[in-house]
């Protein structure tokens, strides 16, 4: 597998999300996010390699706690699931609920998020 920057639409995609909650240092999300290198299991579920630094989330490991439902404005398309470990992103996941796979990554407006 081979690593890359996460692209455009996925920092947008995790901005959106976590700019919801109070769970995060939205300075040290910014630096993370430009730091970031992301490998593909799938093109839909993405681990995320960054080195230490100091914790951006205030949340325990496991998914961030929010849930994000993607619509296409009418039909329910899946969830977006953000993964942290030890304060930090590690994964970024789409899972669609639909016949074919998506062909992108929803955009922000695209989102329904509900703060746990």
């Amino acid at each position: 597998m081979t690593e890359s920057a996460l692209t455009d639409e996925e920092r947008a995609l995790i901005i959106a999300i976590v700019s919801t909650t109070g769970h995060y240092d939205a300075d040290a999300l910014q630096a993370e996010l430009a730091r970031a290198l992301v490998s593909h299991g799938t093109i839909w579920v993405c681990d995320v390699q960054l080195p230490d630094s100091t914790p951006v989330f205030d949340c325990p490991d496991g998914p961030f706690p929010a849930r994000t439902f993607v619509s296409n404005g009418i039909n329910y398309q899946g969830e977006i699931i953000i993964w942290i470990t030890r304060g930090h992103l590690s994964g970024l996941e789409y899972a669609w609920v639909t016949n074919e796979p998506p062909t992108r990554w929803p955009r922000p407006d695209e989102l329904e998020v509900h703060p746990a």
